[in-house]
């Protein structure tokens, strides 16, 4: 990889600023998506209390050992939600699914469809027809066959996502310690950009990054995002960037950080022995920084948009992830990837940096097919032909240009 740091030194530097803090005691309600700062037990048990896995009918297992069909008088029936009744001897009792089985010895649940009473609604019969009983099998799903209580029901580390938070309300858990999400301003810099709708003067243009660097940072669900623009003007910029750092954690920016004449984010910045500046073995997107100024962590994007959108993807996602507690898939080789087919005028691979193709996924005929973005002719500016990506193709530096790649996912 010649002198140029790698993607993995950068990314060791990124992953070093980030500052996970704790809340204690979080309602459920307020912490989708946050990321659990300590283990979760269980304070009831999963299923509660033994319960009909089936609608069907409940009898003792030794009215059915005979050879059948049986018939049985019906003496009752248990809804879900309901307090189970007994099953007298020779007799049937009615039961739905989730309903509590009565606390007997050697009960058996036959489904609905195993007798001669049709399938849902249908008025409590006086008896039943059972036509076959599988004794194998009771379909009673028993109290804490899932989870007991003091089970470990969530891992510190784990995302709070529908499916944990399903099995922390079903395990009676009220409140839960969560790293906090940071606080994060995207800081877009230039005099050529305008926010648009706004109107656009001479050479001006208008300003992508901010949105698609916010809107990136947005959908990863791991921080609050706020938004700024700094022009070329050093004072003002360095005013603007300072209060950016007093209201985030976290400040990524883009543009500024080469050796042009208006890069003032590096100029504001570089003398702090805190941040670094320079180029990283990678296309596109080498000129990168990082470090912390004034308070805050800041992370330094190239200014062309693919540059920044692949950047920002790499370095400032990852950060968020582990500024709020999850230290999982940061890495290029952590990412979740598939492996895709690739025509011949897919980019090549470079001798001595990694290459990043921002790509669309096809499926054909049971493969997986990467289009590079642009048609595999654009360059770093090219912003208009991001549409629709649907993740990051990784070329590793090697000599032959490879017919499949790996294509980091988001």
């Amino acid at each position: 990889m010649g002198t140029l740091p790698s993607i993995d030194d950068h990314l060791t530097r990124v992953l070093a600023m980030a500052r996970p803090r704790i809340q204690r005691d979080v309602p459920l309600s307020d912490c989708a998506d946050q990321v659990l700062a300590a283990d979760v037990v269980a304070r009831f048990p999963v299923p509660p209390f033994s319960n009909s896995a089936v609608d069907g009918f409940v009898a003792h297992e030794e009215d059915l050992s005979s050879e059948g069909p049986w018939v049985l008088p019906v003496a009752g029936e248990i809804p879900a939600g309901h307090e189970a009744i007994n099953c007298p001897p020779g007799h049937a009792v009615r039961i739905m699914t989730g309903a509590p089985v009565p606390p007997q010895e050697g009960l058996h649940i036959v489904p609905v469809e195993q007798t001669n009473i049709p399938r849902g609604p249908h008025p409590l019969p006086d008896e039943v027809q059972i036509h076959t009983a599988d004794l194998g099998r009771s379909h009673i799903r028993h109290a804490g066959e899932n989870v007991g209580i003091g089970d470990v029901v969530a891992r510190k580390g784990t995302r709070i996502d529908a499916g944990t938070l399903a099995a922390l309300v079903a395990t009676g858990v009220r409140t839960v310690d969560v790293f906090e999400r940071p606080t994060v301003a995207v800081v877009s810099t230039g005099d050529e950009l305008v926010a648009w709708p706004g109107d656009i003067h001479g050479a001006q243009i208008p300003d992508s990054n901010l949105p698609m660097v916010a809107t990136l940072l947005r959908e990863s669900g791991y921080a609050n995002v706020i938004t700024m623009h700094a022009d070329d003007d050093t004072d003002s910029t360095e005013a603007l960037l300072q209060r950016a750092a007093e209201q985030a954690d976290i400040v990524v920016t883009t543009g500024g950080v080469s050796a042009g004449a208006y890069d003032v984010v590096r100029a504001i910045t570089e003398s702090d022995p805190d941040m670094w500046f320079g180029h990283v073995a990678q296309r596109p997107g080498s000129p990168q920084g990082v470090g912390r100024w004034s308070g805050a962590a800041f992370i330094c994007l190239p200014g062309n948009p693919v540059a920044a959108f692949v950047s920002c993807a790499l370095y400032a996602i990852p950060l968020l992830r582990a500024s709020a507690g999850d230290n999982t898939r940061c890495t290029v080789d952590e990412r979740a990837t598939v492996m895709a087919d690739v025509d011949t005028h897919f980019p090549a691979p470079r001798a001595e940096r990694y290459v990043f193709v921002p790509v669309r996924l096809r499926a054909e005929r049971g493969a997986v097919r990467a289009e590079a973005f642009a048609g595999g002719h654009g360059g770093s500016g090219f912003v208009a032909s991001l549409p629709a990506v649907d993740g990051i193709a990784v070329l590793a530096p090697e000599t032959d240009a490879p017919a499949r790649v790996p294509v980091m996912l988001f």
